[in-house]
């Protein structure tokens, strides 16, 4: 009787940190890799579920499957959405790069200009827009650029 409790207080110990990561995030290596990602059918969804800071306002109000990761801190983000038109989003110089490439943002060239939404920089894809945030200065979220 001792030893099956054991057996079962060691298997305890062994799953809750993996089922602690699994609730934690979508993608268990997002704990591991200290971001977050989040999935929305449609920019209403998103706006009314989005995670961290405000969600951004360039994101178009046809888009569909909004996928965004960005790190705890904020510091970072990527975020891929399919349909829509830009709006009040000026052609510029692109800065930098997304820092995550599981929208497939890394694999590919990406132009040498870019659309300036705030302080995101987007670019058109075959679906639909990729944007970024990379912070500038120690600890600046899109809140603070």
């Amino acid at each position: 009787m001792t030893h099956t409790r054991l057996r079962l207080a060691a298997a305890a110990g062994l799953v809750a940190p993996l089922l602690v990561l699994a609730l934690a995030a979508c993608n268990p290596m997002d704990a591991v890799e200290k971001v977050h990602s989040e999935d929305f059918a449609d920019r209403a969804t998103a706006a009314k579920d989005w995670v961290g800071v405000e969600m951004p306002t360039w994101i178009p109000a046809e888009a569909t499957s909004i996928k965004n990761t960005a790190t705890n801190n904020e510091t970072n983000a990527v975020i891929a959405v399919e349909g829509g038109e830009l709006e009040g989003c000026p052609e510029m110089d692109r800065r930098g790069l997304p820092f995550d490439s599981r929208y497939g943002s890394l694999g590919e060239p990406l132009p040498t200009t870019v659309f300036a939404c705030g302080p995101y920089e987007v670019v058109k894809t075959d679906a639909g827009w990729l944007g970024w945030f990379n912070a500038t200065e120690e600890g600046q979220t899109p809140e603070d650029a």
